[in-house]
């Protein structure tokens, strides 16, 4: 060691400027190489947000189709309900008596039945070809994101075990094989 304090400092301080250039240096090419690794992905990603836009135009497309079909349906509906609220409402005003209105409204039945299931297949039809368009349009989406995907090249994922065995942890079972054998030691 130097007795003289100013040439202590100065030695130090080349040394620390030498570890703090190092360090740039290491951040710098840090920096660098997570740049280019990730400018090379981005035309990828530009392709999955050609697709998700696509998508979410056919997507509102197909809500916007679905729900004219289902209010053109329900005023359908309506309009078959008022008629058939009037055509009850007439026959009660001309019944001559409680027996023949009976009769008449029990008679008007089954035509109202068949336009009530009518209705109700013509929406159950509007809304399951909406489904399978809605599938359709999830399962296309889908593969053309999986299509353009890029694979991760510069890291590889490592398991919950294989980070525990990197730093010297021990799994749950492999505890219990240790315990196990030291009982069976014992006995």
């Amino acid at each position: 060691m130097t007795d003289n304090p100013e040439q202590f400092a100065t030695a130090a301080a080349r040394l620390l400027q030498g570890t703090a250039q190092a360090c740039a240096d290491r951040a710098l090419r840090l920096a660098q190489s997570s740049a280019d690794r990730v400018s090379t992905r981005m035309p990828a990603v530009e392709e999955c947000l050609v697709t998700l836009a696509a998508a979410g135009l056919r997507l509102a497309d197909l809500s916007h189709r679905c729900l004219g079909e289902l209010l053109k349906q329900g005023h359908t509906s309506a309009r078959g309900a008022l008629a058939d609220s009037a055509d009850r409402l007439r026959m009660t005003s001309r019944a001559s008596s409680l027996g023949a209105l009976y009769k008449e409204q029990r008679d008007a039945l089954p035509a109202s039945r068949a336009r009530l299931l009518s209705e109700l297949e013509s929406t159950w039809q509007i809304v399951t070809a909406a489904g399978r368009e809605l599938s359709e349009l999830a399962r296309s989406t889908g593969s053309e994101l999986l299509r353009g995907r890029v694979p991760d090249t510069a890291r590889t994922r490592r398991t919950r075990a294989r980070k525990h065995a990197a730093h010297g942890a021990v799994s749950a079972t492999e505890r219990g094989k240790r315990r196990a054998s030291t009982r069976s030691d014992k006995e």
